[in-house]
């Protein structure tokens, strides 16, 4: 009784202590709430800028996937076009005269 005792102390005494280690140490220096005016603005501006960022570049990656997309299609459809003139030609290879074989007798 008297070691597992000991032993349910121990754990919890190794959670706390891995679970305060673990934690990120809260910075009061950058809380919003605490910043003069000028400061806000600041962070602010800092906050709109990197959004913007961040949106330039979605919408850079977005538009070079679309046209990735676009030229993939546009393969596609030459590779279709020649296939069938390729299917095309095959199948009219031996006629002799322009009529394929419908004024045959």
């Amino acid at each position: 009784m008297k070691s597992s005792l000991l032993s349910l102390l121990a754990t919890g005494l190794l959670f706390v202590a891995t679970a305060t280690s673990a934690a990120p140490a809260f910075d009061h220096d950058k809380d919003p709430r605490r910043l003069s005016p000028i400061e806000r603005s600041r962070y602010e501006a800092a906050q709109r800028q990197q959004e913007q960022r961040r949106i330039a570049q979605e919408r850079a990656r977005y538009e070079a996937n679309q046209r990735r997309l676009e030229q993939d299609r546009a393969r596609l459809a030459a590779q279709r076009e020649a296939a069938e003139r390729a299917r095309w030609e095959a199948q009219h290879r031996n006629s002799r005269d322009r009529s394929y074989g419908y004024n045959r007798h």
